[in-house]
């Protein structure tokens, strides 16, 4: 008879990380569903196995509340991300001398990083997750030796010990809806996005990315390959969570959404026709749409989305190449955002400072296009190099750029402060907020949280 019969998933509260110029992670502005970990619950549950999640983001469970509920299961998995790493380590470490029970660890900070093990972890997951925790529980019921898992790291006779990679999900189709069961629905939000309204919630169309920027992981994470759903399989799951959750907003989380212009159009026709009162946004690159730019998001528009995010990170040709990015994509940008402004979508895009090769004449061109673009939102970030990153191999234990911290901050802040109080910046905004009078009512109070988390005010010490 199998032993696992519950699982129990943990998501832990963080700091913003390095890349804010504040400490607040902001959750009075934007709660997340933890995608992932729904992904995980779904396919534990067509298994049989009863699953669950603890969301500290909407849950503020302290660790002595944790162990209590977790002596009802039988693993105990925890996501982790470079901002959570240490907090992590100190539930893992304590749950490991409290409970006599499988404790596991995934999320993007697992890559390369089996530091997990030395703080009560058994085994580490790095890479994706579906097939690889089906074999540990296949393992912990008899079923599987532990040396057959693929995407693990794990001690043998108290060394260290990593697995090839997992093999990709090649048919994302065939993976089952998230399970958005687990935690309360309603408690999700993003107000960064003015258009939002709830029930709020998080999809992906497509995992991976064609492109190999140096200071992401996703490359690594999903192997460099672009991998879509279908349109009817996407479109299943939004009928799915109309029916159940009567939702009203969806946030795509693709690292690149819809690669494919017929893609695109044959989801959003296929979406229009559905009639649902649910807006969405989508996040592109700055390449994307190169051809009917105006024609698909016409048809995007149509179809019930609302706003547009980008990732450009550097307007600097230089920069843009030192880390793997075309220096076409400015102009490219600029045309996209002219053509989203004509059809009236939300633009919102982001910047890095503190890239290689970065100075204070390289980060003022930056500024000087995000005032020049047309966007509607600037946001503005301070360089984190993450764990498994091109950037960290070559750059571990060394300074990435010339510039101190102090320094990028000060710019970063500044740069907001630009943007923010740009008159041709204040209008774009109203007229995206006051579209939305919910989120004025809702959301009014939290403005000058709103700007503190931009960067626009300077942070509390």
């Amino acid at each position: 008879m199998d032993r696992i019969k519950k699982v129990a998933f943990v998501y832990l509260s963080q700091g913003s990380g390095e890349y804010y110029v504040t400490d607040d992670p902001g959750y009075d502005i934007q709660r997340r569903p933890q995608l992932g970990l729904q992904y995980l619950c779904a396919v534990l549950e067509k298994k049989g196995i009863e699953t669950n999640i603890f969301d500290q983001t909407v849950d503020s469970f302290d660790l002595d509340w944790l162990v209590e509920k977790l002596k009802e299961y039988d693993i105990a998995g925890f996501y982790c991300s470079d901002t959570q790493e240490d907090k992590v380590k100190a539930y893992c470490k304590e749950i490991k001398e409290k409970l006599a029970m499988p404790v596991l660890v995934g999320g993007p900070s697992t890559l390369d990083n089996p530091s997990f093990l030395d703080h009560g972890c058994d085994i580490v997951v790095y890479g994706e997750g579906e097939i690889t925790l089906e074999e540990i529980i296949e393992y912990y019921n008899g079923h599987k030796r532990l040396e057959d898992i693929r995407g693990i790291f794990y001690k043998k006779d108290g060394k260290i010990v990593q697995a090839p990679p997992q093999a990709l999900i090649r048919d994302l189709d065939e993976l089952p809806f998230p399970d958005r069961s687990k935690t309360d629905i309603n408690l999700y939000y993003d107000y960064f996005l003015f258009g939002m309204k709830r029930p709020y919630v998080t999809m992906m169309a497509a995992r991976g990315c064609f492109y190999r920027c140096s200071f992401c992981t996703s490359c690594n994470l999903w192997g460099n390959k672009y991998r879509k759903r279908s349109a009817d399989n996407v479109l299943s799951e939004i009928d799915d969570a109309v029916k159940r959750y009567r939702i009203r907003y969806i946030a795509f989380q693709d690292d690149v959404f819809g690669i494919s212009n017929d893609w695109i159009e044959e989801f959003s026709k296929k979406l229009t026709e559905r009639r649902y009162k649910i807006r969405w946004m989508p996040i592109l690159h700055p390449l994307s749409l190169k051809t009917d730019t105006e024609k698909i998001l016409v048809l995007m528009k149509k179809a019930g989305c609302d706003a547009l995010s980008f990732g450009l990170q550097s307007a600097h040709p230089q920069i843009l190449k030192n880390i793997n990015r075309n220096p076409s994509e400015p102009q490219r940008l600029k045309n996209i955002i002219k053509a989203a402004n004509k059809v009236r979508l939300l633009t919102a895009v982001s910047y890095i400072f503190g890239l290689p090769g970065d100075t204070r004449k390289t980060i003022q061109t930056t500024i000087d296009y995000s005032l020049n673009c047309g966007a509607t939102l600037s946001n503005y970030f301070i360089l984190s190099v993450l764990r498994g990153s091109e950037m960290e191999k070559v750059y571990r234990g060394k300074k990435v750029c010339d510039m101190d911290d102090k320094e990028i901050q000060n710019l970063t802040i500044y740069a907001s402060r630009k943007f923010y109080t740009d008159s041709a910046s204040i209008l774009r905004i109203a007229y995206y907020v006051m579209k939305n009078p919910e989120w004025v009512l809702r959301r009014g109070i939290s403005i000058p949280s709103v700007l503190t988390r931009v960067g626009f005010f300077k942070p509390k010490k």
